[in-house]
């Protein structure tokens, strides 16, 4: 009896050892999880916040580097000449440039002295105004390149307006003057292409130039203020860094301002001397944090609670209850798993009891993961099922539109033979008949004649063989064949063409990409040379990553898109059919077309197809 109870004591010894070891031991590795988890949200909150000043970063920089480009193509629209006293072309190609840019108060023209040769809209009392005191005027006809004015006031107005100002080249390439475009950051417009939305209550954006000034921001009660203290701003965009850092923002209750502590994600322009700064309320971006702390701790306390309630439990219960043991494993035969093993008083109970507890969890968890694994097949099953069904439906789509394109292409073929070709030999067979009626009447002329007319349907013919397959295309690639094209439609009928590759004049692409897209490019500039009296055609094409894209803007008369579609299966007017064509052609390829149209504005045509094939990009 004395030695049961010396064991007893032993064991209930070791057992206490046992729970304060392991709990010690969890509460170890909790606190060190707890430390770096909430680290790792606190980074992961301030790499939130710096990728969103990245992504705002770069939306504002595309939107200044397409309205720099804007203002660029008032030179390279070829009408700059300032010393043929007309300023008409130059005013049409400044109109040009105001339509859908930023420049909120206008675009003017600059000669070399700073004075004001035109600005649109007219809203200069004095077209004569010499502007070269106004700094960033200065600095842009010293420097000769590009400038992106701060915030600067005008006298006497002292309205606050943005400059964007690059060199005016005529059409010699001799640097004549300025082209540049006003912005009033105050301007609706502007913060809507900005994208400056609000993005929460303790939270704002702002666009802040290099004097510490902010020039936009998605709380309008910012908008001017000075915000760089102690030149914070003013040095990290002259050193180009980005910057994640702790600031304040002043907020008044009452008649007292109180100072907030805010974290702060700046990252500066590339096109500007300004940067993008988000701010949010410190106790916001690491409330998370703070509640994890109290989280695990509260944990720490209820594991500290659940040791003591176990050690006490443990210690009242080192019995013999043999008969629940033997309870729990006649369940267990029977397939009841529900119940689990409690711990038993001895030595080699306790290992017993514990073998079964173990052999019952095994049991549980094996149950569980057959489970899992039928409903997981049974899911497979069916996601794969609708996948075959969706590349069948896919496969039916893609045949009946290459059935579609095949036909309208023989159609087409067919109308430009009926039309052009059979008309000439009709005319030849009727020349030659009336010949053969009375041949004492034939003459070199008359020769000639028929000659000519033959010529003209050998030479439709060669047309038409070019227009079905371009040799060009698979020698040279997408970009000569498309200047061909360009030469041989508009150029041959005076229609002036601009065509900006952007880097890609010797890059090549997939066979299926090159054909479809030089075939829409086709069908588009044959419709202008046919039926926009458009004066100047403008061509670009670009492309990053996965996508190529195609754009062909002209400043023709225009057309009513919804009414051509409509009255498209009429085939006295194939610009309708040619439309539905077009943009089968982009579909066949997983791409894509729009087309914008106005009657009297000129029309837009914009073509983005896929790098990589359909199938490929699906696959991914």
């Amino acid at each position: 009896m004395l030695f049961m109870n010396e064991h007893k004591g032993s064991l209930k010894k070791r057992i206490t050892l046992l729970i304060v070891i392991g709990i010690s031991i969890i509460l170890l590795s909790l606190g060190i999880a707890s430390h770096y988890i909430i680290q790792k949200d606190i980074d992961g909150l301030l790499a939130k916040k710096l990728a969103l000043s990245r992504i705002t970063r770069n939306n504002v920089d595309n939107i200044i580097k397409d309205n720099i480009s804007r203002l660029y193509d008032i030179s390279n629209s070829g009408a700059v000449d300032l010393d043929d006293g007309d300023m008409r072309p130059e005013k049409e190609a400044v109109k040009a440039a105001y339509r859908y840019s930023i420049f909120t108060d206008g675009i003017f023209l600059l000669d070399n002295g700073g004075n004001i040769l035109l600005n649109y809209p007219e809203r200069m009392r004095d077209a004569s105004l010499n502007v070269l005191s106004i700094e960033p005027v200065g600095r842009m006809l010293s420097l000769g390149k590009p400038v992106v004015s701060n915030l600067y006031t005008v006298e006497p107005s002292k309205k606050k307006v943005i400059y964007v100002l690059v060199p005016l080249k005529d059409k010699n390439g001799r640097t004549v003057g300025v082209a540049g475009g006003q912005i009033d950051p105050t301007s609706p417009i502007l913060l809507q292409k900005l994208g400056l939305i609000d993005i929460g209550i303790n939270e704002f954006i702002d666009i802040v130039d290099s004097n510490g000034v902010v020039i936009a921001s998605s709380d309008p009660a910012r908008m001017f203020i000075h915000c760089d203290r102690n030149s914070f701003f003013t040095t990290i965009i002259s050193e180009r860094k980005e910057r994640v850092a702790t600031c304040h923002v002043c907020h008044e209750t009452g008649n007292q301002k109180e100072k907030l502590a805010t974290v702060l994600a700046f990252v500066p322009l590339e096109t500007a001397p300004w940067g993008i700064s988000i701010q949010e309320l410190k106790a916001d971006v690491f409330a998370s944090a703070a509640n994890l702390k109290k989280m695990f701790i509260g944990l720490g306390f209820i594991f500290l609670g659940t040791a003591f309630i176990l050690t006490i439990g443990i210690s009242r219960s080192i019995v013999d209850p043999l008969k629940d043991l033997i309870h729990g494993a006649d369940l267990i035969a029977r397939g009841d798993l529900s119940n689990a093993i409690a711990p038993q008083g001895s030595d080699e109970i306790g290992m017993l009891s514990k073998s079964f507890e173990t052999m019952r969890r095994k049991l549980v968890k094996s149950g569980e993961k057959i489970r899992r694994h039928t409903q997981e097949l049974e899911t497979r099953v069916k996601e794969r099922t609708r996948q075959i069904n969706d590349s069948q439906q896919r496969a039916e789509k893609l045949l009946k539109k290459v059935i579609s394109t095949q036909e309208e292409e023989r159609r087409r073929i067919a109308r430009e033979l009926h039309d052009d070709t059979l008309q000439e030999m009709l005319a030849a067979l009727m020349k030659i008949d009336i010949c053969r009626l009375n041949p004492e009447k034939i003459t070199m002329d008359k020769i000639d004649v028929i000659r000519g007319i033959i010529t003209r349907a050998y030479d439709g013919l060669i047309s038409m063989m070019q227009n079905l397959r371009p040799s060009l295309l698979d020698d040279l690639g997408l970009i000569a064949a498309v200047q061909s094209l360009l030469n041989m439609h508009l150029g041959e009928r005076g229609i002036q063409y601009f065509i900006n590759t952007a880097g890609l004049k010797d890059k090549r692409f997939r066979p299926e990409v090159e054909i479809i897209l030089f075939r829409i490019v086709q069908e588009a500039v044959v419709n202008i040379a046919r039926h926009s009296q458009a004066e100047n055609v403008f061509i670009l094409f670009k492309c990053d990553m996965a996508t190529v894209y195609a754009e062909i803007e002209d400043d023709g008369i225009g057309f009513d898109l919804s009414s051509l579609i409509k009255h498209a299966p009429d085939v006295r007017d194939r610009r309708g059919l040619g439309i539905m064509g077009m943009k089968e052609r982009a579909l066949l390829i997983g791409g894509a077309m729009e087309i914008c149209s106005q009657p009297g504005i000129g029309t837009k045509v914009v073509v983005k197809i896929p790098l990589k094939p359909p199938e490929a990009a699906y696959a991914t």
